[in-house]
């Protein structure tokens, strides 16, 4: 299984899509997984990737999903791939 640990969540105005970044546990993410959205422990949506950028120093990774899920990711949230 593939988690990503969310710790922090921007949005653009100019970009239509919600960055998402936190510490990634397990399998790399590749554009187009398929991620389930956890909050709380429920099922809170799909999530698309549709961008990747990796933060080697701080082992962070920042994906770009859509904007309709503000308000299921927030921090704490996981985004996972079974």
């Amino acid at each position: 299984m593939t988690r990503l640990i969310v710790e922090r969540v921007h949005h653009l105005s100019s970009r239509p899509w919600l960055f998402v970044t936190g510490r990634l546990e397990g399998e790399a993410l590749r554009i187009g997984d398929e991620l389930t959205v956890w909050d709380g422990g429920v099922a809170a949506g799909l999530a698309v990737v549709r961008s990747i950028e990796l933060h080697a120093a701080s082992s962070h990774t920042t994906v770009a999903v859509e904007s309709d899920l503000a308000s299921a990711i927030q921090e704490g949230a996981v985004l996972a791939r079974e």
